[in-house]
């Protein structure tokens, strides 16, 4: 386990020192407040008042374990997400905003395509495609011609992605489709591996 680093910095504080920490212990890290704890039990003993602090303490980690949990429950609702092994295994519109902002749009628009083939959307794959490289096209025209260049083209690949993930989702998809979520590490090896001979191509060739 690992030494709590506040033992030895906590040592040459007094009690009345530890003890404010423990009054105050919303101010304060968790580790922190454990080695005030540990500090005073060695001088004083294993107290009613360090007992009843340590037991409010583990009662709020609970509850916050407890929403934690629920929050997590929530958005796995929110998302769609199922543990069904029926279920089809899908790029999370998170993740396809993540490659559209991180890469471009018609990175975001590959993993929808592979959406769209787990959906057996023949139509919608072939809308996105040709959305996805238009769109990116259009992108590379307007930051040609604008000067403030990173962020217009952080804005427009967002746009991109909000277009993905809302209106070709919903309409393809379907809005509240259950669905696994899909491993995002292997697509980010293959786009970075593409886009950097990209990046490297457009810096050594002006």
């Amino acid at each position: 386990m690992t030494q709590n680093k506040f033992l030895e910095k906590f040592r040459t504080k007094s009690d009345t020192e530890l003890e404010h920490i423990l009054a105050n212990k919303s101010d304060y890290n968790q580790l922190a407040v454990a080695a005030a704890i540990d500090l005073l039990k060695e001088r004083q003993g294993a107290t009613a008042k360090l007992q009843a602090v340590e037991s409010e303490i583990r009662v709020a980690q609970e509850q916050e374990k407890v929403a934690q949990q629920q929050w997590a429950a929530e958005e796995k609702k929110r998302s769609n997400i199922t543990e069904d092994p029926d279920a089809p295994e899908l790029h999370s519109k998170k993740v396809v905003m993540v490659f559209c902002a991180i890469f471009s749009t018609i990175f975001g628009a590959v993993l929808m395509m592979f959406n769209m083939k787990q959906t057996n959307n023949k139509a919608g794959r072939i809308q996105v495609l040709v959305f996805g490289i238009a769109y990116s096209i259009l992108t590379m025209i307007a930051v040609n011609q604008l000067e403030t260049r990173a962020n217009i083209a952080l804005l427009l690949n967002l746009a991109g992605g909000g277009i993905l993930t809302t209106y070709f989702w919903n309409k393809f998809i379907g809005k509240d489709f259950k669905h696994r979520k899909r491993s995002w590490v292997k697509p980010a090896i293959i786009s970075v591996c593409i886009a950097i001979p990209l990046l490297l191509a457009a810096v050594y060739g002006q």
